[in-house]
């Protein structure tokens, strides 16, 4: 039997992950990130909401014992938010960096076909979704400049038609 899938980093309640960032960049580093910090002091009690632990710990926010690593301090300084996002990202998804280098830019339904093929998943199964949107919405907190060639304005302005 072949082993498990290793899944990449996740949350279903990831679109609160912009909101736990900003309280972090308010309150001082604990000795042990815990259930209880995460609660008591950054004021996020549901049970969903203590998925963020595991998350940070696998895109190295967090050491496995939990405590803040140097990447987390440098996530407190709010203007260096897009460059350690950036670097967690690539951290805690290289599965999906080994396969497109710039995985940053691909679409939903891309991004869905590769986890799936990577985690043996259906497509739209809540987990695959899950990781999916966890993986955008850190990508929104990202600068567009961060980590990327600059983009070029490839829309095209339409020449106005001559009416006769």
């Amino acid at each position: 039997m072949p082993a498990p899938a290793q899944y990449p980093p996740f949350m279903f309640a990831y679109s609160i992950l912009a909101d736990m960032i900003a309280k972090i960049q308010q309150h001082e580093p604990p000795e042990v990130f815990t259930h209880d910090f995460l609660r008591f002091t950054l004021g996020f009690s549901r049970e969903s909401d203590r998925a963020f632990i595991p998350l940070a710990k696998r895109t190295g926010l967090l050491t496995g014992e939990g405590k803040p690593t140097e990447l987390y301090r440098r996530l407190r300084d709010p203007s260096q938010t897009a460059i350690v996002v950036s670097e967690a990202m690539k951290l805690g998804f290289p599965t999906l960096y080994a396969k497109n280098a710039n995985a940053h830019d691909l679409d939903r339904k891309v991004l869905a076909a590769m986890v799936a093929e990577g985690t043996t998943m259906e497509i739209g199964s809540p987990t695959v979704c899950a990781i999916v949107g966890t993986f955008l919405t850190l990508k929104k907190l990202v600068s567009p400049s961060v980590g990327t060639e600059p983009v070029e304005n490839r829309r095209k302005i339409p020449e106005r038609r001559r009416r006769w």
